[in-house]
């Protein structure tokens, strides 16, 4: 799991990489001996094998690896080599695309040493939420479902009629 302080984090850039199906254990493993900072969530995702569920540790993000470093530094030619990686989002004629550094830091911070997403656990289903960011900053809601994700489900009267959305909690907040 990365382990860096904040102001580690504002001092590095951040980049995208693309895995091939089912392989972002085997491009991280490779990537942690290279000079690079590797940061890949996961969550725990119900599975259904044989006709039964069963709860699993699962990438948050399938097929994509966060790398951050000093861009002078990060081998990228080592990079698109690497067993498991497919290519490098945004490396055409203007480099590897950046990731905002607050996008890194919030996902950071939602994530206990182990990489695991936290769910908010002062959340439930009916609770009064307000949209703090995203399109729908400062409508205020009820919850209407929670799913395995973790995504909140709420409706929204939006251009006269009921309609469903689906935020990540870290975009609401809970009222009183």
């Amino acid at each position: 799991m990365l382990d860096l302080r904040l102001d580690q984090l504002y001092a590095r850039n951040w980049y995208v990489l693309l895995c091939k199906p089912n392989q972002n254990h085997i491009a991280s493993r490779h990537l942690a001996k290279m000079p690079v900072d590797i940061f890949m969530p996961h969550h725990m995702a119900d599975i259904r094998k044989g006709g039964r569920y069963r709860r699993q540790r699962k990438p948050l993000f399938a097929g994509y690896v966060f790398v951050g470093g000093e861009p002078q530094r990060i081998p990228w030619q080592r990079i698109r080599t690497t067993p498991g990686v497919s290519r490098v989002i945004g490396s055409g004629a203007r480099g590897p695309a950046q990731v905002p550094c607050d996008v890194i830091e919030g996902l950071v911070h939602r994530c206990d040493e182990q990489g695991m997403l936290q769910t908010e656990p002062d959340l439930s289903v009916g609770d009064k939420i307000k949209f703090m960011s995203g399109p729908f900053a400062e409508f205020v809601s009820t919850i209407e479902h929670i799913d395995a994700d973790q995504r909140v489900h709420a409706l929204l009267n939006l251009m006269g009629a009921q309609r469903r959305v689906a935020v990540d909690p870290s975009q609401i907040t809970r009222l009183g």
